[in-house]
């Protein structure tokens, strides 16, 4: 009898070793160290898998940072764009020259920090009156060097001068020969602000041209007095202008 019990108490213990081996484990978020029973040494972590865990933590850190546009690259390229706007431009005309009957219009357009580039144009297709005129088709290509920033206070530039005319005075006219009158001046400019894009722009050129031109006597038809060649030293432009900045 005591074997039989004894043989009995073998088997139920082996029985339930075989039931607790085959029963699935519960997974859990919770640190190998806490999950472990008490009294029984926590699974130690391979280095290889802390390592892997690093890089996951960085690569999720480096792709948060690109869904956020990264603010250090936003802030540069806001830094460096440049608004057209900041481009100076405008329309001009020299009511000296508008006085005189000698219709005229500029453009001037900024192409560098302090640096503008301006052409007028001016033309006088009438005289004013038959034994007195001047008809003129002139271009004064020229660029400008603002000491502040482009249309506002003093600037210094160089510029071009062609001009065809046909000038009568008196007796005789005057008409250029085979090619425009040419030069070259320097000239001098203040502009004032008017408020609401309006501007006042004084100036002064002073230059050398040099002109070939045929006199005639001023009568319907004159003959031909002489041809002759002309250097010129002096004032090339005198500019009281109405200015308006785009």
């Amino acid at each position: 009898m005591k074997r039989l019990s004894t043989l009995l108490l073998a088997v139920a213990i082996a029985a339930l070793t075989a039931v607790n081996a085959q029963m699935p484990r519960i997974r859990t978020s919770a640190p190998a160290e806490k999950t472990a029973q008490k009294g029984a040494p926590a699974p130690k972590v391979k280095a290889s898998d802390k390592a892997e865990g690093k890089k996951a933590a960085k690569a999720g850190a480096a792709k948060a940072n690109r869904n956020n546009g990264g603010k250090k690259g936003s802030k540069k390229a806001v830094e460096t764009v440049t608004p057209s706007s900041d481009i100076y431009m405008a329309l001009k005309t020299n009511v000296a020259y508008d006085a005189l009957a000698v219709i005229n219009l500029a453009y001037e357009c900024q192409f560098a920090k302090k640096w503008t580039a301006e052409l007028p144009v001016m033309w006088s297709l009438w005289d004013w009156k038959e034994s007195r005129g001047v008809r003129t088709v002139a271009i004064q290509p020229g660029v400008k060097y603002w000491f502040s920033s482009p249309g506002n206070g003093n600037a210094v530039g160089v510029d071009f001068d062609l001009a065809w005319y046909n000038a009568r005075w008196d007796d005789s006219r005057y008409q250029t020969a085979g090619r425009p009158a040419m030069g070259a001046s320097v000239v001098y400019a203040y502009s004032l602000n008017m408020g609401r894009g309006w501007k006042a722009e004084f100036s002064l050129g002073v230059g050398y041209i040099n002109t070939r031109y045929n006199t005639y006597y001023n009568i319907s038809n004159g003959a031909l007095i002489d041809t002759r060649t002309k250097n010129y030293f002096g004032p090339t432009r005198v500019g009281i202008s109405l200015v308006y900045s785009l």
